[in-house]
């Protein structure tokens, strides 16, 4: 019964987003920021903040529930033609956080990304040393494990 109630939900939810902008990197950077300014305004009780990091989550909601796409992506590639790169960087320090973290609770490998491609690479643990060739991309980078 449970099952073929949230079956019906998500259906319900599929079609509802269905010809909808979804969320892309500018929507990211929107809810971002206005989760920053509420966290501000919690911690200083001012209610210009929290006024601010809600009109900041708004615009986020109306531009994942927008139905003009084409707009949507002209703005989203104008912010990525100009903050693209710092995007890119933020996303390949985070992914090489999360590996970080999951070559410490792997005893048998280490977990690398590849600069190039991005590609995760596994590496038995306690060589030293390595030198590491990407499989996708053929780049060779040194690390220790």
């Amino acid at each position: 019964m449970l099952q073929k109630y949230l079956s019906m939900i998500r259906q319900d939810i599929k079609n509802g987003m269905q010809n909808r902008c979804g969320l892309d990197q500018l929507n990211n950077l929107l809810m971002l920021v206005g989760f920053i300014f509420v966290v501000i305004a919690l911690f200083t009780n001012k209610w210009i903040f929290t006024l601010i990091g809600t009109v900041f989550i708004v615009l986020c909601y109306l531009r994942v529930f927008s139905k003009k796409i084409e707009k949507r992506r002209k703005e989203n590639d104008l912010y990525m033609k100009y903050m693209g790169g710092v995007v890119r960087y933020v996303e390949y320090v985070i992914l090489c956080i999360k590996m970080k973290i999951r070559s410490i609770s792997d005893k048998e490998f280490a977990y690398f990304v590849c600069k190039n491609c991005k590609q995760i690479v596994r590496v038995p643990k306690g060589k030293n040393k390595v030198s590491i060739r990407c499989p996708k991309c053929n780049n060779t980078f040194i690390k220790s494990t």
